[in-house]
C-alpha cells in the first residue's frame, strides 16, 4: 500500500510549510489525484486518517478531487478526454497519443489556522 509512503510525505511537506510560515494548524487540505497516478483514493483517505493523528494536520479535512486523463492526438491534433481508458482519437483512431492530463498527485490548496 504506497498510499501510506505518499501521506507520510504529504503530512511531512505540510508540517514543513507550516513552520517555515509560522501557522499553527491546517484546517482543510485540497489534494489533485490523477486518474493515473496508481493511487486508490479510499486507501489514500485511510492512511490519511491514521496517520494525522496527532500531528499538526490532525483534524484537518483531506479533500481529494479526481483528474481526469486528457490526451492530445499527434495526428490530428485534437485534445479529448479519456474515456473508459480507450488510448484511441476519437476522431482519427490514432493511438499516437501525448498524455496531457491524469497523472497528478499534489496539494491544490491548504486552509491554514494563521493563530
Amino acid at each position: 500500500m504506497h498510499e501510506l509512503s505518499i501521506v507520510q510525505g504529504l503530512i511531512q511537506q505540510v508540517e514543513e510549510y507550516l513552520a517555515d510560515n509560522n501557522y499553527h494548524k491546517v484546517l482543510q487540505i485540497d489534494l489533485e489525484v490523477g486518474q493515473l497516478s496508481g493511487v486508490v483514493q479510499d486507501a489514500l483517505q485511510f492512511a490519511y486518517d491514521v496517520c494525522s493523528k496527532g500531528t499538526k494536520v490532525d483534524g484537518a479535512r483531506l479533500n481529494i478531487t479526481v483528474v481526469p486523463v486528457k490526451a492530445r492526438c499527434q495526428t490530428c491534433f485534437k485534445e479529448f478526454r479519456v474515456e473508459d481508458y480507450c488510448f484511441l482519437c476519437p476522431d482519427c483512431c490514432s493511438a499516437d497519443l501525448d498524455i496531457l492530463q491524469g497523472y497528478e498527485l499534489k496539494i491544490k490548496q491548504m486552509e491554514v489556522d494563521e493563530g
